[in-house]
């Protein structure tokens, strides 16, 4: 399957394999009942430094795809020192895990119980899915 790729090791070797790609936004959508694309944006506005995006006004999806590349980037790595939005983070990380699961749909609890809890408040693990996050928004990859 196509798409970004990443794999999260847990404190006992157990590796975790997140996917990143269109489908990930409808798995979203099924799981959560929510635009994946606005719960971005209101993380990335929630945690934005306000020095690094001062001037850029982002207040819907449709203004973050208005953003040139490197603007974006910098709207979404602003969430260097997020503000806990624990919710968001098993949300994102569960849709991942589903999209590498593919084409077996699991169950969305059985996903978020395998998920460990000090994943969500883990620096190191928050810093990684925030790249992971600024590359999922921003990478364009074009195929002539």
């Amino acid at each position: 399957m196509y798409g970004l790729v990443k794999t999260l090791k847990t404190d006992d070797g157990k590796e975790i394999k997140l996917v990143g790609n269109a489908f990930t936004f409808i798995l979203y959508k099924s799981y959560f009942g929510r635009d994946l694309l606005s719960d971005i944006v209101s993380f990335a506005k929630a945690n934005a430094n306000a020095d690094t995006v001062k001037g850029i006004n982002v207040k819907t999806a449709d203004d973050i795809n208005a953003l040139d590349r490197e603007t974006r980037e910098r709207v979404i790595n602003a969430a260097g020192e997020y503000k806990f939005d624990s919710e968001f983070i098993i949300n994102f990380l569960s849709a991942l895990i589903a999209t590498a699961r593919y084409p077996e749909k699991p169950d969305i609890v059985s996903i978020i119980t395998e998920i460990p809890p000090y994943f969500i408040t883990d620096g190191e693990i928050i810093a990684e899915l925030t790249e992971f996050l600024s590359l999922f928004i921003s990478q364009k990859k074009r195929v002539l």
